[in-house]
């Protein structure tokens, strides 16, 4: 089916009807200048074609429409927080939960050691965590988990495209997933107990689920009308509500552009007469 915008069709028909009078008014100066040169049609009035008001009645047959849709993601920021560190405290609380399984076999056995071995070995536990404090205070603190999640509520608020927030669900969701193993030391954990990465799967898909679910249209506009101008489609495949009628009018009014020239300043300025 042949498609078209309505704003082209009825533009193009009237840009047709003023091609045709630019036709008709190149051949009347055409004839002006043949009258001009012959000594008894040099006193008659050139032919001019004019129509000082023309009606038009265009049958339309509409065949679809273009949209232009307004989409946001409308969780409010007080709910979206709670919501996805809710999601996270569910991820710590599983691993933790098969990692106190008696049936995990990933546990480290302890071999037993000599006290004094033990207590050399106590010691140089302490100092290594001495230096490890002393180092995590010196370097850049890491963004809390609310402060992530915050951060990722404003990136779904400046989406471009919120209609496909995958990106940037998978983006924020993976950083907050490993950042809340990290600080509970369960990353290692982790990797032993899901191998094929099936957890972080579940619950970015349940996090994406939660962001399009509240991703709506604020308002729908139509972009443009579609029509199918064939005369035969519009006369044997049209109905009462699939067809509409444009009623035109359009009127001639001729101009004329002008100079005038101040005889006191010396300047020309142009002047435009109306028939």
């Amino acid at each position: 089916m042949a498609e078209i915008t309505l704003a082209d069709y009825t533009g193009y028909i009237f840009l047709e009807i003023i091609k045709a009078r630019e036709m008709a008014d190149r051949h009347s100066r055409q004839l002006a200048e043949v009258y001009a040169q012959d000594p008894v049609l040099q006193h008659f009035s050139v032919p001019r074609f004019k129509i000082p008001k023309m009606e038009l009645t265009i049958p339309v047959l509409i065949s679809g429409a273009r949209f232009n849709q307004v989409i946001s993601f409308k969780m409010p920021r007080d709910k979206f927080v709670p919501a996805v560190l809710g999601r996270i405290k569910e991820v710590v609380a599983t691993v933790r939960s098969k990692l106190d399984d008696p049936f995990f076999k990933g546990r480290p056995r302890v071999p037993a050691v000599d006290p004094a071995i033990r207590t050399s070995v106590k010691g140089a536990t302490r100092a290594a965590r001495a230096a490890a404090a002393v180092a995590a205070a010196t370097s850049d603190a890491a963004p809390s988990l609310a402060q992530l999640a915050a951060d990722f509520w404003q990136q779904l608020q400046d989406n471009p495209d919120p209609s496909q927030p995958g990106n940037v669900v998978q983006q924020h969701w993976t950083r907050l997933f490993e950042q809340a193993l990290v600080e509970q030391d369960l990353m290692a954990a982790y990797k032993k107990l899901n191998p094929g990465n099936e957890l972080y799967r579940q619950s970015l898909d349940d996090v994406l689920r939660m962001v399009t679910t509240n991703t709506m249209v604020d308002s729908t506009t139509i972009q443009s009308l579609l029509i199918n101008p064939e005369t035969n489609v519009v006369k044997n495949g049209s109905s009462d509500t699939s067809v509409f009628t444009i009623k035109a009018e359009m009127l001639e009014e001729g101009f004329f552009i002008r100079q005038i020239k101040d005889e006191a300043s010396g300047q020309t300025r142009p002047v435009v007469e109306f028939e």
